[in-house]
């Protein structure tokens, strides 16, 4: 006789918790009582929905549903992700993809925008850090977890993707086409007065060693002050934030994580090698500033070896982890909290410049007045 899911469900979540429970207690560690009423809920609930809703489902599909409602309950960057939306994540990290290059996080009924990439077709579309996507080709964003969104968002090469954009009350309808996002993270130039320029737009797995070359050519050519511009940088790799902020340090905490197990927890310091030569610096923030971008920033500005210039960043002060789940599928998880060298967790709360730019004024006027501040250090 073959035996019902639910029965199947609940035996298979007793003998998990059952099996934790005798593993802690064989490490003496006490454990709360299992909440059976819970857990009875959802094999309820689960045998209703796969035997009334109006759409039928197989248990492989109500069970990463089930997954995906987890993840997405606990925080805006938790993630279940599927073959596909892994993928993703590990292309966004190298650099190079098919989309829009429009950084996100679900938050609330809508999706608010980061930052849109530079020189993405959504950077070109003039969407901008703090929007709010309210519909994907005219499908509400309502309740969707972040695959959702990317399957909505992501598409083949060439294909067009419209967005609903609500601006300080405003609806904004703006359509743009899928292309090849190559995204070089660094990238420099010898301004006026040898102030040597460094972008970095993403932190990937290259960043530092590029930004080192690019310092080391500017160098060459006299630079005589350093302007990194880290405004509308979504972050990245935590590791990739260190290293760059270590390049401009010789001593000093960087950065501080802190895990739910103290066995996870680590502090970066800096070397005492510094590929900055010890050059006046400024850094350039705005609110799309985020993530390993804010590491950077804090890093600068609390061992006192730069001045922030721009907008208060965006505030995300939590580290995230990819777990497999097997070969194709994984789990993006918020495993930590990372600590400026001060103390300070981020999370909500970005980095206030100490030289406050209006938001009104151009890019092209926020970096003219940025340089005019380096000149007079000079």
């Amino acid at each position: 006789m073959k035996q019902p899911i639910s029965m199947i469900v609940l035996a298979s979540l007793l003998s998990f918790s059952i099996g934790s429970w005798q593993s802690a207690v064989a490490d003496a560690v006490p454990q709360p009582q299992l909440p059976l009423q819970a857990l009875q809920d959802f094999v309820n609930v689960y045998e209703r929905v796969r035997s009334e809703h109006i759409e039928p489902r197989s248990d492989e599909e109500l069970l990463t549903l089930a997954l995906q409602g987890l993840m997405l309950k606990l925080d805006p960057y938790s993630a279940f992700l599927d073959a596909d939306a892994t993928r993703a994540l590990e292309e966004a990290t190298s650099g190079s993809y098919v989309g829009i290059g429009l950084e996100i996080e679900p938050a609330g009924h809508h999706i608010l925008v980061i930052t849109p990439i530079d020189g993405s077709p959504a950077q070109i579309a003039g969407i901008q850090a703090g929007d709010w996507v309210t519909h994907i080709n005219n499908r509400s964003v309502k309740g969707l977890d972040q695959m959702a969104i990317y399957r909505l968002i992501s598409g083949p090469e060439g294909s067009e993707v419209k967005l609903r954009i609500m601006r300080q009350g405003q609806q904004l309808e703006l359509t743009m086409q899928r292309t090849q996002i190559n995204i070089p993270s660094v990238r420099s130039e010898m301004m006026a007065n040898q102030i040597g320029y460094l972008r970095i737009s993403q932190f990937q797995e290259q960043t530092a060693a590029e930004l080192i070359k690019h310092m080391q050519t500017l160098h060459k050519e006299g630079a005589k002050a350093w302007l990194l511009d880290l405004r509308n940088n979504p972050g990245g790799l935590v590791d990739s934030g260190v290293a760059v902020a270590d390049a401009f340090l010789r001593k000093g905490t960087i950065v501080s994580i802190r895990a739910r197990h103290e066995d996870g927890n680590l502090d970066y310091s800096a070397d005492a090698q510094d590929h900055s030569k010890k050059l006046p610096t400024l850094v350039l923030i705005n609110q799309g500033s985020a993530s390993a971008a804010e590491i950077v920033a804090a890093a600068l500005q609390e061992n006192r070896r730069a001045k922030l210039a721009g907008q208060t960043s965006f505030g995300k002060g939590s580290v995230q982890s990819v777990i497999s789940l097997d070969e194709e599928r994984s789990i993006k998880l918020t495993t930590a909290y990372y600590y400026t060298p001060r103390g300070y967790n981020l999370n909500s709360n970005g980095i206030k410049p100490d030289y406050k730019f209006s938001s009104a004024i151009t890019s092209e006027a926020t970096l003219e007045k940025a340089l005019d501040l380096l000149h007079k250090q000079l």
